[in-house]
């Protein structure tokens, strides 16, 4: 029989009716619907995972908290000095430098998806965090607001593709129920670090040379975090993995098992090309539309709280330089305790709306503290109470 036959009939004799029905069957191993019993152990798949999270896990961590950092750390250079030297106060100037960010960065997201599929997720992480860790040390060196904005819409563009990049590296090498854990991860370092942000940037603004620009110490905090980030961008290119079967630093065993584990959880399935009327029809999805915007709603209330919480101590409420820049990291370090507690209660009682709730009352009941208390101390709390809600929530 040929081999391009895909399935043959076989005579079933059903029970007590004595008839005989003829039902497919495969011929071809590789197509039967059910999968194979994994033939390794528990033991060597634990020890496979916990390779991978060595291996993968905190670069991705780094690079992605690198990238939020840099895109944030405008505010730090603002009350740093940066606001009298480009004359940012000046109408909105300050506001469009934030804003011109967002456009390169929905605009791009998309084609980058599509390239690292082609070029692979080493090459073109490594490219994009070198390319916005390029971006930042320039701002060290803009001499006008305008400058500034243009830079700040190439690094929107360069850090489009950061994200979902990490996120399609983790779907590479693991099985679906162990992504969201390994994903949520890297996104409380990420949170950590913006923690750190503004002690980081208070000590890089302390350094001074000569009498010219380099004596301005909000430049210093570009400077550095960007060649700190393009450094973190190189070695992504020798320490991000490839895929299993590329990966030299498993052993034969641990890459037949890494690929294997991945047909067995998703299966071998065919995908079709996905018309214009199937898209919009997902696109309109009720379900989709209202997460789009508790989405929308969160993400634009945590960026305001980066962009403009150094600014709200000094101005707002009155603090000084030095202690608004080491209060910024106060209320990250009690969101990520906040975070890491409610996702251990929405995992053990397996629950996911309530946590949700909870999180966006906070966020509500903070921004209105903020809004309408003049005493500085309890707008702070309101503060602290806002970035409990919007980072665990994004």
């Amino acid at each position: 029989m040929s081999e391009k036959v895909a399935s043959i009939t076989q005579d079933v004799q059903s029970t007590g009716s004595g008839k005989t029905e003829k039902q497919p069957l495969r011929e071809d191993p590789s197509l039967e619907v059910s999968p194979l019993p994994e033939d390794w152990t528990e033991a060597e798949e634990k020890a496979l995972v916990k390779k991978l999270d060595v291996r993968i896990i905190p670069m991705m961590a780094i690079v992605f908290a690198l990238s939020l950092i840099d895109r944030a750390n405008i505010s730090a250079a603002y009350i740093s000095g940066m606001n009298v030297d480009l004359d940012l106060t000046t109408g909105n100037r300050y506001t469009v430098t934030l804003l011109v960010f967002f456009p390169t960065y929905a605009l791009f997201e998309f084609p980058s998806n599509l390239i690292i599929r082609r070029v692979g997720a080493r090459l073109w992480l490594g490219f994009l965090v070198m390319s916005f860790g390029a971006v930042v040390f320039g701002m060290g060196f803009v001499k006008n607001w305008r400058v500034l904005a243009v830079l700040r819409a190439l690094l929107g563009a360069a850090e489009a593709g950061q994200l979902p990049g990490c996120v399609y590296l983790v779907a590479s090498w693991y099985r679906t129920f162990e992504m969201a854990s390994r994903i949520s991860i890297f996104y409380m370092c990420s949170v950590l670090a913006l923690g750190f942000g503004g002690l980081i940037a208070y000590g890089f603004q302390q350094i001074s040379v000569g009498d010219g620009m380099l004596s301005q110490g909000w430049r210093w905090i570009y400077i550095i975090e960007g060649m700190i980030t393009v450094v973190a961008g190189a070695a992504c290119l020798f320490t991000v993995p490839q895929f299993a079967e590329k990966a030299t630093w498993l052993t034969d065993r641990e890459r037949y098992i890494a690929k294997e584990r991945l047909i067995r959880d998703r299966g071998e399935k065919e995908y079709k090309k996905v018309s214009a009327w199937e898209s919009a029809k997902h696109l309109l999805d009720p379900k989709l539309l209202v997460l789009s915007y508790m989405y929308l709603a969160t993400s634009s209330s945590a960026y305001s709280i980066n962009f403009f919480f150094p600014i709200i101590l000094t101005q707002g409420l009155g603090f000084k330089y030095t202690t608004s820049l080491i209060l910024t990291s106060t209320p990250y370090f009690c969101g990520i305790i906040a975070g890491v507690t409610l996702a251990w209660i929405s995992d053990k009682y397996r629950t996911r709306y309530p946590i949700i709730l909870v999180q966006t009352a906070c966020c509500i009941i903070g921004l209105f503290i903020i809004n309408l208390v003049d005493a500085p101390g309890v707008r702070l709390v309101g503060i602290f109470i806002t970035v409990l809600g919007v980072q665990n929530n994004a």
